[in-house]
């Protein structure tokens, strides 16, 4: 093993082997799963319906007006459905691909700032992170945001670097991008971030910052960022009027303002996020803030990234709405300052070494541990535990004597540093590879459209009723709209044709001939979004334990 892992190291960087395991693990059983969360039904079913109507302008969910958000996401996947279809693989591939796109990124930023070795890091951290890894998993606007609120920061800081005027264009089209897909707020943070790094950039010399920002061309950038990012607010208002307004208003102002307040606990909101939703390498970063935390005013190598962080700390913490999915956008900022700081810094004496030593191993190990325990629950072939021990041959390399290993001290460091990377990957890979095929044995709506469109051919104009709330993804997989809280009484007295999903204990005996599909749906919450929740009524209903899901019949009189 060690003698292949110094064959594979002296042939190929490290960063080519980084960025085809994350490939892998990007791309493998990506579309497996039927839609997932209730966001990703919201934008799967409002693309079927723009395709059904060949109006993209115009959002709807279950026919319904729903101009919750800006159109550029569902414009992507809507592209992705119109070349390869409507189906799972079609609605996140786009999304699969932005999110690598914004790895890249990071390591573009990284290597501009500080180098090669520091880039290979910071695309790992960023790659390998939990919460964005989840939101890659499913079609809605995070991903798409945080790629191209990079995007913007990126072109702004290539722009900065080399003086180059078009760098600043790129980063107004690239901010009206991000406007667009998730709303003008946006403007603000991206511009705090923008302001406050060539603050700090100019020494905190008002006349040295407003000659940097000039050069910014502040009236033609802000000009560029309003007609892209603007322009679909003043299409709504013109098609809907005030009706638009009121939920434009609901989705920005009141849900930053006026929620209810938790008192100091909100402080501490985001902090708590940063060390599950950026884990692995979470515990490093925070060691780098703790490392910096008395010299940041010296500290213009970590600029960029600390005006990134600190911004979004400030204006989402001061938000009343506050959601842990908000600061996946500052996961590059996170990335590029644990990176250089750990590129750069040298334990001094035996205690501070282990310490050191632990903040890589103690994550690497909570992967094994996490990768053995998913075999175990899952009851998954034995040859997965292979990749388990690959990665832990990986993990401890760097530890054995030079004699054995023959790995010279770069690649050495190089092992040492993507420790977390290499346990975590084990875990999500044995994870998708082998659990999420097995999660869709409890999950029928998929099967439930088929019935009615393949089987039976039931006219789309025919809705169909639903026994209590909403399932989220039952409109795209049915292709018709959805009118749930029916009663079951009322629904099978209207006159035929009548189509209904209602609870099996409430079909009476004269409707039972007119089943026409029969099963289990989770119910347990109003869809699979909490997935712990969900693999634990999985996991019991494998046992024959069901009582996280209820019993449906499908009813169809003609």
């Amino acid at each position: 093993m060690a003698e292949t892992m110094k064959v594979l190291l002296k042939k190929v960087p490290v960063f080519w082997i980084v960025l085809s395991l994350t490939a892998l693990l990007y791309l493998i059983n990506f579309s497996v799963n039927d839609i997932w969360t209730e966001n990703e039904s919201f934008y799967a079913e409002s693309v079927r319906e723009m395709t059904e109507t060949g109006n993209f302008f115009e959002i709807n969910y279950n026919y319904q007006p729903r101009f919750n958000k800006p159109p550029l996401t569902y414009w992507l996947i809507a592209v992705s459905t119109r070349l390869f279809g409507m189906n799972e693989f079609a609605l996140r591939l786009p999304i699969v691909l932005l999110a690598f796109g914004t790895a890249l990124l990071v390591w573009a930023m990284a290597r501009m700032l500080y180098g090669e070795k520091t880039a290979m890091l910071a695309f790992a951290m960023q790659a390998i992170s939990i919460q964005f890894l989840a939101g890659k998993q499913y079609a809605s606007p995070e991903i798409p945001l945080a790629f191209f609120f990079t995007l913007t920061l990126y072109f702004f800081l290539k722009g900065h670097l080399s003086a180059r005027s078009r760098n600043y264009q790129f980063a107004a089209v690239a901010l009206g991008l991000t406007v667009l897909t998730k709303g003008y707020p946006y403007i603000i943070v991206i511009g705090g971030v923008i302001l406050l790094y060539l603050f700090i950039e100019s020494d905190f010399q008002w006349p040295l910052f407003f000659k940097k920002l000039k050069e910014l061309k502040p009236i033609s950038f802000m000009t560029i960022v309003t007609v892209i990012g603007l322009s679909w607010i003043g299409l709504m208002y013109l098609q809907y009027g005030k009706d638009f307004l009121v939920v434009l208003n609901k989705e920005t102002v009141e849900r930053a303002l006026t929620r209810e307040s938790n008192g100091l606990r909100e402080l501490f909101f985001y902090p708590e996020v940063i060390l599950w939703s950026f884990f692995p390498y979470s515990p490093l970063f925070v060691f780098a803030c703790f490392h910096y935390l008395f010299t940041i005013r010296q500290r213009k190598d970590i600029a960029f990234g600390f005006s990134w962080v600190l911004v979004m700390l400030i204006i989402f913490t001061a938000a009343k709405g506050k959601i842990p999915t908000y600061f996946i956008q500052a996961h590059p900022a996170l990335a590029l300052i644990s990176a250089h700081f750990i590129t750069r810094y040298t334990p001094q004496g035996n205690v501070s070494a282990i310490f050191w030593n632990s903040l890589f191993l103690l994550p690497a190990a909570a992967g094994i541990i996490l990768s053995t325990a998913i075999i175990i629950i899952f009851k998954l072939p034995v040859i997965c535990h292979l990749i388990t021990v690959a990665a832990l041959l990986l993990i401890i390399i760097p530890y054995f004597p030079q004699k054995i290993s023959r790995i010279d001290t770069s690649a050495r460091s190089d092992l040492r540093y993507l420790q977390p990377f290499i346990g975590t990957f084990s875990a999500l890979l044995i994870f998708s590879a082998a659990v999420l095929p097995q999660l869709e044995e409890h999950r029928p709506v998929d099967r439930i459209g088929r019935v009615i469109n393949q089987v039976y051919h039931i006219p789309k104009d025919i809705p169909i009723y639903l026994q209590d709330g909403l399932i989220h993804n039952l409109p795209f997989y049915a292709e018709r709209k959805v009118i749930p809280q029916a009663i079951p009484g009322e629904i099978l007295k209207q006159k035929a044709p009548v189509l209904a999903l209602i609870q099996s204990q409430d079909v009476p005996a004269s409707a039972k001939p007119s089943v026409i599909w029969k099963g289990e749906i989770y119910r347990r919450r109003t869809s699979e979004s909490r997935l712990l929740l969900f693999i634990e009524s999985h996991l019991k209903a494998k046992e024959g334990n069901m009582s996280g899901f209820t019993d449906y019949s499908l009813i169809y009189k003609k």
